[in-house]
């Protein structure tokens, strides 16, 4: 019954979605009157915070995983675009390339997409509250090809979400955040391997957390309880605790380009069917903003009167 009801919802979230396209928009004010948006903080269980670029606005990201260079005889790179389609909707498409490094010692010869992602979210800005805003997500993940088999699980997921943030007027640079999220999973015939307390079945999952913006240095901290009991065969209960730290480089150290480099520490401390297991995390992301790139040319080719 409850997994009826979610199938219900995302097809509903599917339908709000395409109805918030098909109706006209208000102009948006121009860029120059629009306060400036809170950077993105990824990663925070699966998503966002609920905030989105200007509209119209098109991102291209690359993430290497250069750690594999060490701990796998295979790289992944992560590669996608997100574009922002107003001030409440966007959606974002990913693929995980991976290749042979030959750094391992290992001979096998391969290479291709592993994984592909699919996401939107849809954003209700100051509710419940005037200082706060809501968002509702949908993510799908889908093996494809012939990945190595620690690349995947070897499942589809389909995931929606819930999130609601809090903006604190006494502390500006602080915004506190909970959500709940589901985490539905079909066989691929694709062979995978689970991560470490990692569900193996259908779940449900509430996250609580903050975020400290200190300009370039973005601190987060996020606790997550998930549990199998309400929506499988399964009663598996896993807890995680992820503290993290992004800095946004400065331009003036990417010579002043359009692309935003981000270098992420983070710990990932996790108990559950598997044990224990404290794991650290080192991330580089690199977004280019197409929005501004274009404005730039538009400016520089206008002709002066």
């Amino acid at each position: 019954m409850l997994r009826r009801f979610l199938q219900i919802f995302l097809i509903s979230f599917a339908v709000s979605a395409v109805s918030a396209q098909t109706t006209p928009a208000p102009d948006s004010p121009p860029e120059s009157t629009r306060v400036k948006e809170p950077a993105r903080v990824s990663n925070i269980f699966g998503g966002d915070l609920p905030q989105i670029d200007l509209p119209g606005t098109y991102k291209f990201i690359l993430r290497p995983h250069f750690g594999d260079l060490i701990n796998r005889d295979y790289m992944r790179v992560d590669a996608g675009l997100r574009w922002a389609l107003d001030n409440h909707f966007d959606i974002s498409t990913a693929a995980s390339v991976y290749f042979n490094h030959g750094l391992g010692g290992s001979s096998a010869d391969g290479a291709g997409i592993g994984e592909v992602r699919v996401a939107s979210k849809y954003i209700f800005e100051h509710w419940p509250r005037q200082n706060e805003e809501a968002s509702i997500g949908l993510g799908v993940d889908l093996p494809t090809g012939h990945p190595p088999v620690d690349m995947t699980d070897g499942h589809y997921h389909v995931a929606p979400t819930f999130i609601i943030q809090h903006n604190w007027t006494s502390r500006p640079r602080l915004t506190t955040l909970g959500g709940v999220g589901v985490d539905l999973m079909w066989d691929s015939s694709i062979p995978g391997t689970f991560g470490t307390n990692q569900p193996h079945n259908d779940s449900m999952s509430a996250t609580f957390g903050g975020v400290y913006d200190a300009g370039q240095l973005k601190w987060s901290l996020t606790g997550t309880y998930a549990t199998t009991a309400l929506i499988s065969s399964e009663a598996d209960s896993f807890y995680r605790l992820q503290p993290g730290l992004q800095w946004y480089v400065p331009s003036r150290f990417s010579f002043h380009s359009k692309t935003q480099w981000i270098i992420g520490l983070g710990a990932d401390a996790s108990y559950g069917p598997d044990g224990f297991n404290l794991s650290f995390r080192t991330r580089i992301r690199a977004e280019i903003t197409f929005r501004q790139v274009m404005d730039k040319m538009h400016l520089g080719g206008k002709k002066t009167p």
